[in-house]
Order: C-alpha cells, then sequence, then structure tokens
C-alpha cells in the first residue's frame, strides 16, 4: 500500500516540472516580436526557430525515454530540467540566427523525455485505475504554466528585455531539481531504484494496432495546438491589431481552458472511458476550430480557439495513461514514441503555419487545416483499445 502522503508529493513535484516544461516553451513565443526585431529575423525564419526545438526534442525522445526506463526516473528527470534549464538561460545571449537555432536545438536535445519520464514516474506511485487522473493534473500543470507563461513572459521583456526573461526562467528549474532530489525515490516501498534490464521488444512496440492508433493520433493533436505556443501572439497583433502586451494576456487563455480540459478528461475516461473521451474530443475540438475561422474580432477569435483547447485537452490524460498501460515496464520507451509524433508535427506545424500566412496573408487557413488534421485524429481513436496486446 503507497502512503498517501507519498503520493501527493509525487503529483505536486510531477505537477511543478510538467508547469515549468511549458514556460520555458512558450516564453519564447511572447518574446518572438522582441527577438525578430533585434536580431533581424524574418517570419518563417522565426518560424524555423520554433521549429527546431521540436525537431531536436522529437530526434532525442525514444532513447530519453529508454534511458529513463534503464536508470531510473529520479536521475532522468534531474538531467533533463538540469540541462533544459541552462539552454533555456543561454537563448539569452543569442547573438544570430544561428547562434539562436543553435541553443534551441541543444534545448530540444535537453528536454526530450520529460513527459515519458514523468508519466512512468505516476505509474510506479499510482495503480491502473488512478493513472488517468494522475495524468490528467500532471498535463494541467503544463497548461498552466503555458497559460501563465505568455503573460508574464510579455510582461518581463516589456520591462526588462527579453535575455533577461530566459535568464529568469531557466533559473527556476534549477531550484526545482534540487526540490526533486530530495522529494522523489523511483521506489515507494524502498531506497533503491528499480531499473528495467530487460531488452526493449522493439517489433512488438513499433507494430503494436493501439500503439501505432496512439502515435497517429498523438501527430494530429500536435499539430493545432502547437499554433498557441508559436505563432499566436503574432496573429492577435497583426490581424487584430492587439498590443503586445494585450496578445500576452490573450494568449494564455487557450492554455487556462485547456488545463480546466486536462483535469476533466481524467476524470472523463474513469466515467465513460478512454476512447468515447478521445473521439468527442477531437471531434469537438475541428468544429471549435472551424467556428474559429468566421470570428470577427480578437475576442470572438480567442473565443473559438479557447473552446479548440479545452476540448482537445481533455484526450491527453486518457493518451498517456493508455500508452503506460500498453508499455507497462516500457512505460518510458512506449512514451517516448507516442511523443516523438507530437515532435514531429510540432516540427512541422510552426513552419507550415508561417508560409501558410505568407502565401494566403492570414493565419486563419492554419485553423482549417487543424480541424481537417483533428477530425483525422478522432477516428483514430476508434481504433485504441486501451486493454489490447500490452507490451510489457
Amino acid at each position: 500500500m503507497i502512503a498517501a502522503a507519498g503520493q501527493r508529493r509525487v503529483l505536486a513535484l510531477v505537477f511543478t516540472a510538467a508547469m515549468l516544461t511549458y514556460f520555458d516553451r512558450v516564453c519564447l513565443s511572447a518574446a518572438a516580436p522582441s527577438m525578430r526585431a533585434e536580431l533581424g529575423l524574418s517570419q518563417v525564419q522565426m518560424g524555423y526557430v520554433f521549429s527546431i526545438f521540436n525537431l531536436a526534442y522529437g530526434i532525442a525522445e525514444i532513447p530519453a525515454g529508454w534511458l529513463g526506463d534503464r536508470w531510473g526516473q529520479k536521475l532522468m528527470m534531474f538531467r533533463i530540467v538540469g540541462g533544459w534549464s541552462v539552454f533555456t538561460m543561454l537563448t539569452g545571449a543569442a547573438w544570430s540566427y544561428a547562434s539562436l537555432l543553435a541553443v534551441r536545438a541543444c534545448f530540444g536535445l535537453a528536454e526530450a523525455g520529460a513527459f515519458p519520464t514523468l508519466s512512468r514516474a505516476l505509474s510506479r506511485w499510482f495503480t491502473p485505475e488512478q493513472r488517468s487522473r494522475a495524468n490528467g493534473l500532471m498535463w494541467t500543470g503544463s497548461r498552466l504554466g503555458g497559460a501563465i507563461a505568455p503573460a508574464i513572459s510579455a510582461s518581463v521583456v516589456y520591462w526588462a528585455g527579453w535575455r533577461w526573461t530566459f535568464v529568469l526562467f531557466g533559473s527556476i528549474g534549477i531550484l526545482w531539481c534540487i526540490a526533486w532530489l530530495v522529494g522523489y525515490q523511483d521506489n515507494p516501498h524502498a531506497k533503491d531504484p528499480p531499473r528495467t534490464t530487460v531488452p526493449v521488444p522493439w517489433r512488438l512496440l513499433l507494430t503494436n494496432g493501439t500503439m501505432l492508433a496512439l502515435f497517429w493520433a498523438y501527430f494530429a493533436s500536435g499539430f493545432g495546438f502547437q499554433f498557441f505556443v508559436t505563432w499566436l501572439p503574432t496573429f492577435l497583433m497583426k490581424e487584430h491589431g492587439l498590443s503586445l502586451r494585450q496578445s500576452g494576456l490573450y494568449a494564455a487563455l487557450p492554455l487556462l481552458a485547456g488545463a480546466a480540459g486536462c483535469l476533466a478528461g481524467g476524470y472523463l475516461a474513469d466515467r465513460f472511458g478512454r476512447r468515447a473521451v478521445g473521439v468527442c474530443g477531437f471531434l469537438f475540438s475541428a468544429m471549435a476550430f472551424v467556428g474559429s475561422v468566421y470570428a470577427g474580432s480578437g475576442e470572438t477569435a480567442i473565443l473559438g480557439l479557447v473552446l479548440a483547447a479545452a476540448l482537445h485537452d481533455v484526450t491527453l490524460p486518457v493518451a498517456w495513461a493508455t500508452c503506460v498501460d500498453i508499455g507497462g515496464k516500457f512505460g518510458g520507451t512506449a512514451g517516448g514514441y507516442m511523443n516523438l509524433a507530437s515532435s514531429i508535427s510540432g516540427t512541422l506545424a510552426p513552419v507550415a503555419a508561417a508560409w501558410l500566412a505568407e502565401i494566403t496573408g492570414t493565419f486563419v487557413t492554419v485553423f482549417w487545416v487543424a480541424a481537417a488534421v483533428y477530425a483525422v485524429g478522432a477516428a483514430l481513436w476508434l481504433l485504441i483499445d486501451p486493454a489490447r496486446d500490452p507490451i510489457g
């Protein structure tokens, strides 16, 4: 029997880490206008800066998840958060387009494996019946971080400049590393960390029907979400005439709604089943993106995007709980595989959005594409069976 106090402590650490991951990612979108002006970057170049994080993150995702299974989550998360915090601070030292690309690539490599490792940590401390809700709280933390970051970073950029914004956010992660070392252990019943030394059944992992459906559904989820953490402030400033500080405040709302969606998703899955939540979340989110196309003002556009974010994010905790259940003792590796799909779409989406905006003269075209991709995600959830073909 695992003590409730220990579970609460682990949830608090995981919640905070998830919050920091998006704090450090989303601050780049708020700082983007100032960075472009100082470094002389075009809109498409900034799109590549957004995308290179996801490219590097995706390349390292499966190896990082595998290392978490081998080393244990305590050591792996210390390495991940410490590494990304250093490169967040170094983002503030960028002096050119090339240097900015290099440091953001290193940031992506360092952060890879964070969510697979955190989800695997939760699986050690929570039963299968508790995991949807535990993962829901983890993703609530990530979305709250993303919601808070635009307003805070926009204010810090305004008062202290974009360079000091990254230094401040990176230093917070160093403090978390200390708390993690003191407050977490891999084995709830002993101090010796359990480590997986059995070879990963790669063929079974990569060809499992549910894992393949999860992979492509998670690809779909990443495509629409990337707009919220990359181009949303620019969209609000350019197409609806909002100021930097106003755009920072409005950009927080979809992610704040996503936090509520993540929290609700875990509970809804326990009541109605994971597949039903996955299908409905994607389908209704696609409809909300279509509604945003016809927005006549910044306020109505944000309303549609708020609904799209909240409805989509109910699917996140069920995807991760399903992935860890199927992966078993290889849950970190399975999570890295699934999250690779999001990294691929995250690499493509910011650049695709930039090109679509240049070709059509508006970011609204992106909403149509996101709606279509989400409709495919809803269909894929019809194929996902959490109880079928566990890997380990």
